[in-house]
């Protein structure tokens, strides 16, 4: 069996040291903290397409929690096309793009800038191109992976600038939690020691869950749909995990609320019985009751749950899988870790049908996600 999880700690190893991207983040930070803009807002506004839009979501309960900002994540399109006639006095914009080159959210400064409001930009290029639209920038490199396989450097250069996605909005949350004094510093700075060793346990996790999941693997060969549940901080992590079914394997991964599929694909299994596999991301916290009655209607409709969850914590006999990660941490903190299961189980399922290099290419070499029209100005725009 290849073990992937070697992969995953060499591409952390290699790219998002937490230390190093502290040290990095620091001076940013601490300059952003500063600002008085900041120390005012009244509405902080997160906006961002795919991976990075996953990771604000995931962070977006801890963000809100430490700062006592009423923030929000939306779409780039959805920021860009309805919300920025919307802007008024006290909101920030926060783009966020790995890349710096997505071309919605690029337009999502444009127009916020427009209306005056403070854009931040969020991005792993200094020199991409969101570097230049916005205010402010905070700037979180990660290194190419280059000491593993050819073929899946793309795939792990992507988990890595996810990791440190995570790392960053967690931190900017602390910074400005700090700033206009809702959380003490004593308490930010438990926060921070407790992400630096979640993010540091990425590896062991890795390699701890990875037989389980490549005999799960087997067990899922030929599936051709899945869902991926998730609530609170989980939400983004449902949302990531779908992402990675559809752009590596390919397999049609569907992310949706915990409580809605209860609502709405739940009559599906019905019908699909087996057909119907469900990852449920279930750690120890708000909603780790309500996951387990999920888990058990899955079971009693024919349908197949496989749970994702805190060691020694909830009951879920019914499912056809249970995924443990350790070390138990914080509901708040589990995106660094929970989108670990699906990843893995990528890799595997991918490896089992002779897929080799990962994530699949795209054919229209970018031009959906890079160069689409950027608006400059809100006309027609009500």
């Amino acid at each position: 069996m290849t073990t992937f999880a070697d992969d995953i700690a060499i591409a952390l190893s290699d790219g998002v040291r937490p230390d190093a991207l502290a040290d990095l983040l620091r001076p940013q930070l601490a300059s952003l903290g500063a600002d008085p803009r900041l120390a005012a807002a009244r509405r902080i506004v997160f906006t961002a397409s795919g991976d990075s839009l996953f990771a604000a979501t995931a962070t977006l309960p801890a963000f809100r929690r430490w700062t006592g900002v009423p923030a929000q994540v939306l779409t780039s399109i959805e920021f860009a096309r309805y919300e920025t006639p919307l802007l008024g006095p006290g909101d920030i914009a926060v783009g966020v793009s790995n890349s710096g080159n997505s071309s919605r959210t690029r337009e999502t400064m444009v127009l916020a800038r427009a209306r005056g409001t403070p854009t931040i930009g969020v991005t792993g290029s200094r020199e991409g191109p969101l570097a230049s639209l916005v205010d402010l920038v905070i700037h979180r490199p990660v290194g190419r992976p280059e000491r593993v396989a050819p073929e899946r450097r793309r795939l792990l250069l992507n988990l890595a600038e996810y990791l440190a996605s995570l790392y960053t909005l967690y931190a900017l949350g602390l910074e400005l939690g700090e700033a206009r004094g809702t959380l003490p510093r004593r308490e930010a700075e438990a926060w921070r020691d407790r992400i630096r060793a979640g993010m540091l346990a990425v590896p062991a996790a890795a390699r701890s869950i990875e037989p389980t999941v490549a005999n799960l693997a087997h067990i899922l060969a030929g599936l051709d749909t899945i869902w991926c549940l998730g609530s609170g901080p989980g939400r983004g992590t449902a949302d990531y995990a779908a992402a990675k079914f559809h752009e590596q394997y390919p397999l049609n991964g569907v992310a949706q609320d915990l409580e809605e599929w209860a609502h709405l694909q739940y009559f599906l299994t019905l019908s699909w019985r087996e057909r119907s596999v469900v990852l449920v991301h279930a750690p120890v916290g708000n909603a780790l009751d309500r996951a387990e009655e999920i888990v058990e209607g899955i079971a009693g409709a024919g349908g197949r749950a496989v749970v994702i969850t805190t060691p020694g914590h909830g009951q879920f006999s019914k499912a056809l899988a249970r995924i443990d990660v350790p070390p138990p941490v914080d509901e708040l903190l589990t995106p660094i870790l929970f989108h670990l299961p699906a990843q893995l189980l990528v890799l595997h399922l991918a490896e089992s049908a002779g897929i080799r290099e990962l994530p699949l290419r795209r054919q229209d070499d970018y031009w959906l996600i890079r160069k689409g029209l950027v608006r400059q100005g809100s006309d027609g725009l009500a």
